[in-house]
């Protein structure tokens, strides 16, 4: 995460006022599945670091959605909230062949929809995905989806916009231990309990904020896998 724009989301988080913070994306964001969710980790982080009742946590992701689907329904799922802060995670259906969506098109509908959100004064952290499995998901999606992601990181730069890179850590992660990683897929393109864990609490660590208490139960295993796999991309990411 870049300091300055660190700084931004750290003053806004610290404000005396209640924070409007959105998750908007595909699948990857939509709660679809029992259990915890990336964007539930990111909210007990910030209700320990800063106050229960502090921010206000939105997630409108709908599965199958594109770019261009978040524009088509931004005035009622983004501008209706007005959030001062949005995890902003698409990529992966744009990147389908079969959804016909060109490299240029992707990149014209992140531009604008980083534009809207900054023009309404929301602070924009784009995010990567986490890393597909290539033995279950076609060549050519594949190759789609790894430029893709750079436009995601380049557009991320090029608007001084936060940008955490789930993918660069995940495909370590990957090639250094495949079955721990595919310990945390659901599927070729989609994240387990697991999976959704090690993102909320990479995101915490992104906005410098102490990974929360594990809650008490069957979740703890998850948890603590998580944390393992967390300290195996930082020693990866290290070296």
């Amino acid at each position: 995460m870049d300091k300055s724009v660190l700084t931004e989301i750290k003053k806004r988080l610290s404000d005396p006022g209640r924070t409007r913070i959105l998750a908007f994306g595909s699948s990857n964001t939509d709660r679809y599945l029992y259990g915890m969710h990336w964007f539930d980790v990111v909210n007990l982080g910030m209700r320990e670091k800063y106050g229960a009742g502090k921010n206000q946590f939105i997630n409108i992701g709908i599965s199958g959605n594109t770019a261009g689907d978040l524009l088509n329904r931004f005035h009622d799922d983004a501008e209706f909230y007005k959030p001062h802060i949005v995890f902003l995670t698409i990529g992966g259906n744009d990147s389908n062949p079969a959804r016909g969506v060109t490299g240029k098109q992707f990149r014209e509908n992140l531009m604008l929809l980083q534009k809207k959100f900054s023009e309404m004064g929301t602070l924009v952290i784009f995010q990567t995905y986490y890393s597909p499995d290539p033995a279950q998901v076609e060549k050519m999606y594949l190759e789609n989806f790894y430029s893709y992601m750079n436009t995601v990181r380049e557009i991320a730069a090029a608007t001084d916009s936060g940008l955490i890179d789930h993918l660069k850590r995940w495909e370590l992660l990957r090639m250094e231990d495949n079955s721990r990683y595919l310990k945390m897929m659901l599927n070729g393109f989609h994240v387990n309990e697991t999976g959704n864990i090690l993102m909320g609490i990479d995101i915490l660590k992104n906005l410098e904020i102490k990974i929360p208490d594990p809650v008490p139960g069957n979740m703890i295993q998850s948890f603590d896998e998580a944390v393992e796999n967390q300290k195996l991309m930082d020693k990866l990411g290290s070296e």
